[in-house]
């Protein structure tokens, strides 16, 4: 409701319109919070949040804390606890959100761009957390533990001027280990966030 002038006073509405209804083809359903809570809409913003909130936090807040406040034997164990439920979570999310895109997107004659481009990027976003469950992150694990007990035995640390020629090829080999699994959990986070732009300008469709 707009705002009068009334004898040189500003009047100030006292109610303000309601919010419009959802109309389908069987009944009017307007707008709550439970709608909202048990919808397929809010589950998708939920789900897709949540991907993307805890891919962010690990990787950027919680794990350069972690690095940066414990030993690196410490935070090494810790990630290889924290790895397995993460890298779950991404792929589960994933997952999810490919079939309540692919469900919303059934009644489509034919491939669309919309539709083609979010399902390989909700694919791949599957696919590099999958390989980081099931693979890499085990594999980058591996090398890791294997590496923390060379340390021990030869009382040296990796960076040591003075590490044997197996601890720096351990070393090397978690080089090249950890980024593999760090592009892969990239990937998975700007699959993540493209798929959000795209839903956040064009909608879900469901």
């Amino acid at each position: 409701m707009p705002s009068r002038q009334k004898s040189g006073a500003l009047v100030i509405p006292r109610s303000f319109p309601q919010p419009p209804t959802m109309s389908s083809s069987t009944a009017t359903i307007t707008p709550s919070l439970i709608t909202a809570l048990t919808g397929r809409r809010g589950a998708y913003a939920l789900i897709l949040s949540t991907v993307i909130g805890t891919s962010v936090w690990h990787s950027f807040v919680g794990g350069p804390i972690q690095y940066k406040s414990l030993p690196r034997a410490t935070f090494g164990h810790l990630q290889s606890r924290l790895f397995p439920t993460y890298f779950a979570i991404q792929g589960t999310g994933a997952a999810a959100l490919l079939g309540l895109w692919t469900h919303a997107h059934r009644a489509v004659k034919g491939p669309t761009v919309g539709f083609s481009l979010n399902a390989w990027l909700l694919g791949g976003a599957i696919g590099g957390a999958i390989a980081n469950l099931v693979a890499v992150g085990p594999w980058t694990t591996g090398i890791m533990n294997k590496r923390h007990r060379l340390e021990r035995l030869e009382g040296t640390s990796y960076t040591d001027a003075d590490a044997s020629p197996a601890l720096r090829k351990l070393s090397t080999q978690f080089g090249i280990a950890h980024s593999v699994s760090a592009l892969l959990n990239l990937g998975v986070l700007l699959a993540a966030i493209a798929h959000s732009s795209w839903v956040a300008e064009f909608g879900s469709a469901l």
